[in-house]
């Protein structure tokens, strides 16, 4: 009988073994990273729960947008440009292949 070759040479070599100062060195760049990610997790926590106490959500109001001013009345339309009508300005109706089905 013969022998088979190996079918997957070299995938079980042992794994190269590092010197302490250079685990030391990953232990310290893994600790600032989890900091730093931790940092950015506070940051957007914070500006999360900002945002949401100067925010008006009765009545249905958006989160991101309000169409209302600080007075709670709503905000004017702005102006068309010069030569355009009001049914120029309209959008177009959305044609039967566009409809969602």
């Amino acid at each position: 009988m013969t022998e088979k070759p190996d079918p997957y040479p070299g995938e079980f070599t042992t794994a190269p073994q590092m010197d302490p100062e250079a685990i030391r060195a990953r232990k310290k760049r893994n600790v600032w990273l989890g900091l730093a990610l931790f940092g950015f997790v506070v940051l957007v926590g914070i500006t999360t729960v900002i945002r949401l106490a100067g925010a008006d959500l009765s009545n249905g109001a958006g989160f991101y947008y309000n169409a209302s001013d600080s007075q709670g009345k709503k905000a004017e339309q702005p102006a068309l440009p010069p030569g355009m009508t009001e049914d120029q300005a309209t959008p177009p109706a959305p044609s039967p292949e566009e409809s969602p089905e």
